[in-house]
């Protein structure tokens, strides 16, 4: 395959690859800011349950309506929370699965080079090989030559 042609599409697969890591990353910020606003949510409840409690009856109901609402807001932020996890999960196996593909071209690039190199190496040394038998085929014929 042309050297060329494997940069530019090295050259794509790091885009992709910074494309993933940039969406791994945005679905590791929605995590913390779900885990955020479950830890506000923990922190209301424990002060709706440490509550002393009222007298009248419509303030009990009042704080136990409250109470129950904070237990499903809780429930509801922990499934956002998992959903959110099995998307990072899911961005997670993107982002290795692009640096792999980065990592494999870099690899068959390298190995291509080092090809190239091995055999300009092996050109140069066979051009100074035939350079030197030139010069000893030139110096013995001037030194037959001479003898004559």
């Amino acid at each position: 395959m042309n050297p060329e042609r494997l940069e530019r599409l090295l050259r794509v697969r790091r885009i992709e690859e910074g494309e993933a890591t940039r969406e791994l990353g945005e679905r590791l910020q929605q995590v913390d800011a779900m885990e955020a606003q479950r830890d506000k949510l923990e922190s209301y409840q424990r002060e709706y349950l440490q509550a002393s409690l009222p007298e009248s009856a419509n303030a009990l109901k009042w704080l136990a309506g409250m109470r129950e609402q904070l237990t499903n807001a809780l429930e509801q932020q922990d499934l956002r929370i998992q959903a959110a996890a099995t998307r990072v999960e899911e961005a997670r196996q993107v982002w290795v699965e692009r640096h792999r593909n980065s990592m494999s071209l870099e690899k068959l690039l390298e190995r291509h080079h080092a090809h190239a190199r091995y055999h300009e190496q092996r050109r140069q040394q066979l051009e100074q090989d035939m350079w030197a038998t030139r010069q000893v085929h030139a110096n013995a014929a001037a030194e037959t030559w001479q003898e004559s």
